[in-house]
């Protein structure tokens, strides 16, 4: 088995001797987590389960509309903060307190290595870079999971792709994302296992932002394997008891797929879309820009904002550019002052919003209108989805982004 055949295996709910691609597998799952947006569907706050199996394998994660950015949604995320009481969950984030749930679930031990999360969000596929499968699922079967701690999943083929050798200076993780994706195209109910030498240089943040971004490309489950770098960062936090998953000697594969980290160049997704719609910055001209946005669960991490802040360090951003930052959690955000990140990003003339999805969904912290033109290291970049219909949207990693910032066009690598 692969290690996607093997987590599942492992969360079995009925006694089974194997699994193979086109089972449907009926598995425990190990923490459910909701956020903020479940308020805006009615069926979950007007008709909610009575009590869930377990209130500590429940987290509640406010992060898509933080602060609240009107009175309906004030009224609404108001219901679910009576409905943490009336369940006795203990793992509450509030405005102020978490952050975003993906990078929250790192950062608190929810993810731990071989382990099975549903949450609310289409990005829970982030949880591939802790070794754990991840699936965003819809309100109903979130609210089944809360009721009974099961689910059930149609078992798809899995695509190894194998990351070699080391990203060469000024490329980040993204960029690695946006050429794996413009070589595999798009693979709707497919996973992805990444194994490789490459992966030893990849840290917690790096593949964080890969197998976030593994969504885009429609796959079911991302993931990578347990090593000495995840052992490292659960070892630093003091997490432990967890059983992770590793391949099999004969472990089956759809279809396998080599990427040179070595030879890829700083690339942006060009606006709408990603698949097939992705190039070199080198390639592409001078492309002013209007709104440059650096966040989200893919890169708004620590390693994010020292790309940023090590980009417009003693610069001003262009006059015609609006730069909102915005730290993916609170200790982020923490950390990221005492480093001086916040303050050195500051007197660049950007802005720093607090911890929040924000800008990424078109919530607030940065809407954009029509005729903007935006450079963004967010998640998506489809007509709408920051805001107007009528915005161009770009996508490219957090020091792309903050280089550009500083240029006023798209650019990418160092700046001089």
């Amino acid at each position: 088995m692969n290690i996607v055949e093997k987590i599942l295996f492992n969360h079995s709910a009925e006694p089974v001797n194997n699994i193979s691609p086109g089972d449907i597998v009926t598995v425990n799952v190990d923490r459910t987590i909701i956020v903020d947006m479940a308020a805006l569907h009615p069926e979950f706050i007007e008709n909610p389960p009575v009590k869930p199996f377990n209130p500590e394998k429940i987290s509640l994660v406010f992060d898509h509309y933080v602060p609240a950015p009107g009175i309906e949604i004030a009224n609404r995320v108001n219901r679910l903060r009576k409905l943490v009481n009336r369940w006795g969950i203990t793992d509450f984030y509030d405005v102020g307190r978490g952050g975003i749930s993906h990078v929250l679930g790192g950062e608190k031990g929810w993810f731990r290595p071989g382990s099975l999360i549903a949450n609310t969000d289409s990005h829970t596929i982030a949880t591939g870079a802790f070794n754990t499968l991840g699936r965003g699922l819809g309100t109903p079967e979130i609210m089944n999971i809360i009721a009974t701690g099961k689910t059930w999943f149609l078992l798809g083929e899995t695509l190894k792709v194998n990351l070699e050798n080391s990203m060469r200076l000024g490329t980040s993780a993204k960029d690695v994302f946006f050429y794996m994706a413009s070589v595999i195209g798009d693979v709707p109910n497919k996973n992805i296992e990444f194994l490789g030498n490459g992966i030893y240089s990849l840290n917690i943040d790096q593949r964080s932002s890969i197998s976030t971004m593994c969504a885009e490309v429609s796959a079911e489950f991302a993931v990578f394997p347990e090593d000495k770098v995840l052992r490292q960062y659960m070892v630093e936090r003091g997490y432990g008891n967890y059983r992770p998953a590793a391949p099999d000697r004969d472990a089956e594969y759809v279809n396998e797929v080599n990427i040179d980290m070595g030879k890829i160049e700083p690339m942006v997704a060009l606006p709408d879309r990603i698949i097939n719609n992705v190039k070199p910055v080198s390639e592409i001209g001078k492309v002013e820009i209007d709104v440059a946005v650096v966040g989200s669960c893919a890169n708004g991490r620590l390693s994010d904002l020292r790309d940023v802040a090590e980009a417009v360090k003693n610069k001003k951003i262009n006059d015609n550019v609006r730069f909102i930052v915005t730290p993916a959690s609170k200790e982020i955000y923490e950390e990221a002052l005492k480093l001086g990140y916040i303050d050195t990003i500051i007197k660049s003339n950007a802005m720093v919003t607090n911890p929040t999805c924000g800008a990424c969904l078109g919530g607030h912290m940065g809407v954009v209108g029509n005729g903007d033109t935006v450079l963004s290291s967010t998640t998506r970049n489809f007509k709408g989805r920051m805001g107007a219909g009528g915005a161009r949207i770009y996508l490219a990693s957090a020091r792309s982004v903050a280089i550009s910032a500083i240029n006023g066009y798209i650019s990418g690598g160092f700046n001089e």
